[in-house]
């Protein structure tokens, strides 16, 4: 049995180097999968382990010999980075000042943001865990004014055929089946949130992204845990921050482009 991933169908495979390997066991004792295990004082390689190998590359990471290899599932050796040395990892108060300094922004300076900054934050973002395997998030990166008001235009269309559906009669008329809360939300903030979209597109404001000069938006696939994708923004955002670029999260746009099949 395989952990089911959108681009990848079969297990990974482990590799050990005998002639190097010091059977240590440290491969054996991280590992999540129960893919090695070490037996008579050797690392052995199973083959019957539940799920096979999820290609997580903790035992490439802590071999000391480096006799692990893992390919597959879209991994490979080239992909181990050097772990920064213990001075360099933030501390609890440095974290908390860059956590506690970060404020949700809605009004950005006139100005592009570079390229290499954008992809710098996809990459440290890309380090974010998962829930449960397998990580399967992507990132596209919406870069410049001109298409990020395009974008917004585009999720505001969308909010207009809502609107157009979900009108006030209808809600009363499914408020039986709905739960309190879900009613609550949905009349209270969800519709009038909509109308203030709508309204503000047709006055020529951005009411949906505030004239952001970019914007980045995580998405999981079907395998995988809804969590993953706002883990990695998460991520994302205090990467931004710890750049200088104020930033917020949009959570009115993702109900509408997870329905837009462009």
């Amino acid at each position: 049995m395989v952990v089911p991933h959108s681009r990848f169908y079969e297990a990974g495979k482990v590799e050990i180097d005998e002639d190097t390997c010091q059977q240590c066991g440290q491969c054996a004792a991280i590992c999540p999968a129960d893919v090695l295990t070490l037996h008579d004082g050797r690392v052995h390689v199973r083959d019957d382990s539940p799920f096979g190998c999820i290609a997580c590359g903790h035992c490439m990471m802590v071999c000391p010999a480096g006799s692990v290899t893992v390919t597959g599932r879209g991994i490979s050796p080239a992909d181990l980075l050097p772990l920064p040395p213990r001075q360099a990892v933030a501390s609890a108060e440095a974290l908390a000042a860059l956590m506690q300094s970060g404020r949700s922004m809605r009004h950005f300076e006139d100005r592009e943001v570079s390229p290499e900054l954008l992809e710098r934050i996809v990459e440290i973002a890309a380090s974010a865990p998962m829930g449960i395997p397998p990580w399967d998030v992507g990132c596209v990166i919406v870069r410049g004014r001109a298409k990020v008001r395009e974008l917004s235009g585009e999720v505001i269309q969308g909010y207009e055929r809502f609107l157009r559906i979900f009108r006030p009669w209808l809600l009363a008329i499914l408020r039986p089946c709905m739960r309190r809360q879900t009613y609550d939300q949905f009349r209270h903030f969800i519709l009038p949130l909509a109308q203030v979209y709508v309204q503000g597109h047709r006055e020529g404001r951005d009411a949906l992204f505030y004239g952001a000069p970019a914007v980045l938006i995580f998405h999981h696939s079907p395998y995988a845990e809804v969590a993953d994708a706002a883990i990695a923004c998460t991520y994302a955002m205090l990467v931004a921050e710890s750049l200088g670029l104020g930033n917020t999260i949009i959570g009115g746009a993702p109900p509408i482009l997870k329905r837009n099949r462009r």
